[in-house]
């Protein structure tokens, strides 16, 4: 199953791609991202949208679990949001 891991929010910027990098890179380093690099049975991937409430960027990241990584992911890092 697909789950939305990671959300970050950006300013108007010119080309959100490039911008998106550095959040996304630090999140990849973390306990988190790690595992999560580690666990999925796909690549980690994300959407970029337009965020029309702060007329900027949503960055949205998912993964895919199968169910006893989910279980795990739930007892450390709380509750996770399916796509």
């Amino acid at each position: 199953m697909k789950y939305i891991v990671h959300t970050i929010a950006m300013g108007d910027v010119e080309d959100p791609e490039i911008y998106a990098a550095g959040p996304i890179i630090d999140f990849e380093r973390s306990e988190k991202g790690r595992w999560l690099m580690a666990n999925s049975y796909k690549q980690l991937e994300y959407t970029i949208h337009p965020n029309h409430e702060t007329y900027g960027w949503k960055i949205v990241l998912w993964s895919y679990l199968n169910d006893q990584d989910l279980t795990f992911y739930k007892l450390k890092w709380g509750n996770i949001d399916e796509l």
